[in-house]
């Protein structure tokens, strides 16, 4: 049985050359029962467009099978629209080329679980969360999944929602933010409220688990 990941930096595979950033995957590890194969095919930087275009959707199909479970959560560089290399419109490109790697996964008779990205450490001066990270592709997302009778899980609100309760100070840590002489990778410290540091990467984890606690198909897969 395997649990195959598609997506971007926030779920990719992380190694010692850019520690601590941790792709929320990642932390599954401690949780998921030693019988269950994790792939993990989510690249830094990639969008829905990009993934397709470079081929890594292809060799991701190559292991995808019946006992599969495909979760996909794209949507931080589609979202940029400054970069036509990855962006795509939420209601256009975006919807089309999740649909087209949902449907290729369910041929191979794989279990498909779409999620909507996860939100920004996106503060106000006044310390309220910012609104409107991902507007339009949270939408596009959910919208899919219910057309095409997969299921979801809105990550956007959930996420949102944690870092809210947070708050800017105690929200810091789960991202790659810390001061300079930290760590040996990053000398000079780094401002970064998009990728996850291990402890954001298991708050991610243990949302996701929460959604899926009741979900038959992925029964026996977690401890």
């Amino acid at each position: 049985m395997k649990i195959i990941f598609l997506g971007d930096s926030t779920m990719q595979f992380n190694d010692e050359t850019t520690f601590p950033q941790v792709g929320w995957p990642q932390a599954l590890y401690e949780k998921i029962n030693s019988d269950i194969e994790i792939y993990n095919f989510a690249k830094n930087g990639r969008s829905t467009k990009t993934f397709i275009e470079e081929g890594i959707f292809d060799k991701a199909l190559e292991v995808i099978d019946d006992t599969s479970k495909v979760v996909i959560e794209f949507g931080h560089n589609d979202s940029h629209d400054y970069d036509p290399k990855t962006y795509t419109r939420a209601d256009y490109e975006y919807r089309d080329n999740l649909a087209y790697m949902i449907n290729k996964a369910r041929e191979k008779g794989a279990y498909v679980i779409l999620l909507t990205p996860i939100y920004r450490r996106w503060f106000n001066e006044d310390g309220s969360i910012k609104d409107g990270c991902h507007q339009g592709y949270r939408e596009a997302g959910l919208k899919l999944a219910a057309e095409l009778g997969i299921d979801s899980i809105d990550m956007t609100s959930l996420t949102k929602k944690m870092l809210s309760e947070l708050g800017v100070k105690d929200s810091r840590e789960l991202f790659m933010n810390f001061d300079k002489g930290i760590y040996p990778n990053y000398p000079d410290g780094l401002d970064d409220n998009t990728h996850l540091r291990l402890a954001g990467a298991k708050r991610i984890r243990d949302i996701f688990l929460n959604e899926v606690k009741d979900n038959k198909n992925f029964e026996g897969y977690f401890k």
